[in-house]
């Protein structure tokens, strides 16, 4: 069993200004009250409330169902407001226009409120966490009784509704030209000193035949036509219960008006209520995880530039006549120098020890001289060969050590044949 929150704010001329609520079950109410501006709305805890409705006051809200031109919703939604501005008591500047979803007769419901008295609905409407709002004009709700015009008192003002304002045929009535649906009224709310004009004009427009009225009623305002008309006199219903009773796809077929965010029928606040907890510890554990990873960050920043300052120390006490400027560039460079090496190719072992190899593996290749260029890191080799093909045959033995031999040039001799070539890494 579920149950049907109303919600009723005040109109603009009314001096109340909390938000009533009430709790429909099988069509009575079981609880009510008002909410003060601010207040979260607490409905006894026996109620489970299914959705929620919105009773706008009529006299607030512009209300149309006509066929709105438009190759998409979006140029819908641009059309509309121009559709209405010349039924409008405001510019369009001032009025938030909403648009329903297309029936099917191709038309759609059409509402307008001024943006200053909507955002104060919105305000009101914040203490109410229940999940989905839907929001419509009071005389919406009212039962027709298949009549062509209802008209009912309520204390200090009169509701009325012409059977274009019957949710349950909205989607089958006939379809209608674009002049007469923007002309017609849908529904409405008046003062009681207005009712005769108002009659007076509904009726011309309108020629009901079948009016439903409240007792306290006078008829004599209709415009009496040829035809009998038929008034049927009841008491006002509590449009409460009148809107309670309304399906959901009733409900649906309405614009927003309230806003997507009111629509919606995920209770996001319930959702994450169970999860605080652990957002709270998530949160704190990525707190005290920042802050460890900053304290580890100084630390190792600390450790860092102690061991720069040694690093340089060190050198100033190797080198005391040097001038720091790059600790260990300057180490690389004076390691080399003292291994006989340079920065740009190997030192002199390597490239010695990679020479004995290749002569050990050429027989009759005797080597007169080496000397070792630093700056090139690369040995300059004086030879003698046995003849001019043990150069090819060296060569070889050096590509496969990964080593480069380059000729320098041979000459034949009295004792073989002279030659000079390098030796260095690739």
């Amino acid at each position: 069993m579920t149950d049907v929150l109303i919600l009723q704010p005040p109109r603009a001329s009314a001096e109340q200004t909390g938000l009533g609520w009430s709790v429909v079950r099988l069509g009575a109410v079981i609880a009510e009250g008002v909410l003060s501006p601010g207040d979260m709305l607490e409905p006894p805890q026996t109620v489970q409330i299914d959705h929620a409705v919105v009773l706008l006051p009529a006299e607030d809200v512009f209300v149309r169902r006509l066929p709105v031109p438009g190759q998409s919703e979006r140029d819908a939604r641009r059309a509309a407001p121009f559709l209405i501005e010349d039924h409008l008591a405001q510019s369009l500047e001032d009025v938030q226009v909403a648009l329903g979803p297309v029936g099917a007769d191709g038309a759609r419901w059409l509402t307008a409120v001024d943006r200053t008295r909507l955002k104060a609905w919105r305000e009101m409407l914040a203490g109410v966490l229940v999940k989905p709002v839907y929001a419509l004009s009071d005389a919406l709700a009212l039962e027709g009784q298949d009549a062509d015009l209802a008209v009912m008192s309520y204390g200090d003002r009169i509701v009325f509704k012409t059977r274009t304002g019957d949710l349950a045929e909205a989607g089958s009535a006939p379809a209608r030209d674009l002049d007469a649906a923007l002309s017609d009224p849908v529904c409405g709310a008046i003062e009681p000193h207005l009712l005769t004009p108002v009659l007076s004009g509904v009726g011309h427009r309108l020629a009901p035949r079948r009016i439903l009225i409240s007792p306290d009623l006078d008829l004599s305002a209709l415009a009496q036509g040829e035809a009998a008309v038929s008034a049927t006199r009841i008491a006002a219903p509590d449009l409460r219960l009148e809107a309670a009773a309304l399906t959901v796809s009733h409900l649906e077929s309405l614009p927003r008006v309230l806003g997507d965010e009111f629509a919606t029928s995920l209770d996001w606040a319930g959702l994450l209520k169970p999860w605080r907890w652990a957002a709270g510890l998530a949160l704190t554990a990525l707190i005290s995880a920042t802050a460890l990873m900053a304290v580890q960050a100084a630390y190792l920043e600390d450790r860092a530039e102690r061991y720069d300052a040694a690093q340089a120390e060190a050198f100033r006490t190797l080198f005391p006549d040097a001038r720091i400027v790059n600790v260990p560039a300057q180490m690389r460079q004076a390691l080399n120098t003292v291994r006989g090496g340079a920065e740009g190719g190997a030192g002199f072992l390597p490239l010695a020890s990679a020479l004995a190899e290749i002569v050990r593996e050429v027989d009759d290749v005797r080597v007169d001289s080496v000397r070792f260029d630093a700056s090139r890191g690369e040995l300059s080799v004086s030879a003698l060969y046995s003849g001019f093909g043990d150069f090819e045959r060296l060569r070889r033995a050096a590509e496969a050590r990964g080593v480069v031999l380059e000729d320098g040039g041979a000459r034949q001799s009295a004792a073989g044949v002279s030659a000079e070539f390098t030796v260095r890494l690739p």
